[in-house]
């Protein structure tokens, strides 16, 4: 009897409560005075106060009661507390706190399945969409968007740290208008990252094999490129398209290069890395997260001289940003890619 009134207070909206909405928990085969003394011993423990301005019934009950939400709420918030110790650390629970325990125990079994992921896989690297995000968290790509989940990964603090865009911008890109009305099997195109680098290749573009020069703007790429041909009109089954990466010599940026190459087989711009790496490097970002898996990847590229320049230039906290490039000798790259 007292465990099913206590659920009663879990459940109540408001902070106030009757006699007689406390009386609906009894069973038939309740008595009055087991009910009577279970109310009695919730007052007697804190759980509810009596309203006294409203008087008592025939058994010397109160006919309504405040609620002691702190009293009521403690067990469930140490049951809380005691969850926040054991899930990822990326997990904030404490906005439950506040919360109905209906509210706790419908988000619960999302939250256990979130921090199986995260335990298992850490956070992202790398933005993706609402639905690829989805599936890969709960094998169901709707549940961000469609089925409350984007509610529970905002209310736990864990919506940003999962890198979710939004819907993706188009794609932006200059076309070869020469290369674009050929009638050639395989359209060649040269992801940027920046938009320094973007304006110093632009006017070269023409004179090249290359149909598109496409600005990445860092990760928004990502969920970006799948819109290529759609855009230049090239969905033919016959027409293929080859894509390069040139970004930043950091752990972004390769980052960035690894996971458009194994969501798109996108290929590495090796040539523009090669002569970055014959000019003096930049000190700093130092906070970057190093992808080991696409270290490793992106390492395999290059000779072993090379390889051991990049290797010491990140032991040093260096850099090279794409513009340590000039527009001529980027030019002069570009048309060796012919």
């Amino acid at each position: 009897m007292k465990k099913r009134i206590i659920s009663i207070l879990e459940l109540a909206k408001k902070s106030t409560i009757t006699l007689s909405e406390l009386e609906r928990v009894a069973n038939p085969l309740d008595t009055y005075d087991d009910f009577a003394a279970a109310v009695q011993a919730l007052l007697d423990e804190g759980f509810i106060k009596a309203v006294k301005s409203h008087g008592t019934n025939w058994k010397n009950l109160p006919n309504s009661f405040r609620i002691q939400k702190g009293k009521v709420m403690q067990p469930l918030i140490g049951e809380i507390q005691e969850m926040q110790f054991k899930v990822h650390p990326a997990i904030d629970l404490r906005p439950y706190f506040s919360s109905s325990k209906k509210r706790w125990m419908e988000d619960k079994p999302w939250i256990v399945m979130i921090d199986q992921y995260i335990q298992k896989n850490g956070l992202p690297t790398n933005y993706t969409n609402s639905s690829e995000r989805s599936y890969e968290l709960m094998k169901d790509e709707k549940w961000i968007d469609e089925k409350g989940g984007k509610a529970i990964l905002e209310k736990i603090n864990l919506f940003d740290k999962l890198k979710i865009m939004k819907t993706p911008d188009p794609l932006m890109f200059a076309i070869n208008p020469t290369q674009l009305l050929s009638n050639q099997r395989v359209h060649k195109h040269l992801i940027v990252e920046n938009k320094a680098t973007y304006s110093g290749l632009l006017d070269s573009l023409s004179t090249t094999n290359f149909t598109t020069l496409i600005y990445g703007s860092g990760w928004k790429i990502a969920s970006s490129l799948n819109q290529l041909s759609n855009q230049l009109g090239l969905t033919k089954k016959e027409e293929q398209h080859e894509v390069y990466y040139f970004g930043d010599l950091d752990y972004e940026g390769i980052s960035i290069y690894f996971h458009l190459y194994e969501k798109y087989n996108v290929k590495l711009a090796q040539c523009f890395y090669e002569a970055l790496l014959r000019k003096a490097f930049y000190k700093g970002k130092e906070n970057q997260t190093r992808n080991d898996v696409a270290f490793q990847h992106f390492l395999h590229y290059f000779g072993k001289d090379d390889q051991e320049i990049i290797a010491a230039l990140f032991e040093e906290n260096g850099y090279y940003p794409q513009e340590a490039l000039t527009k001529e000798e980027l030019y002069t790259i570009w048309r060796t890619m012919l």
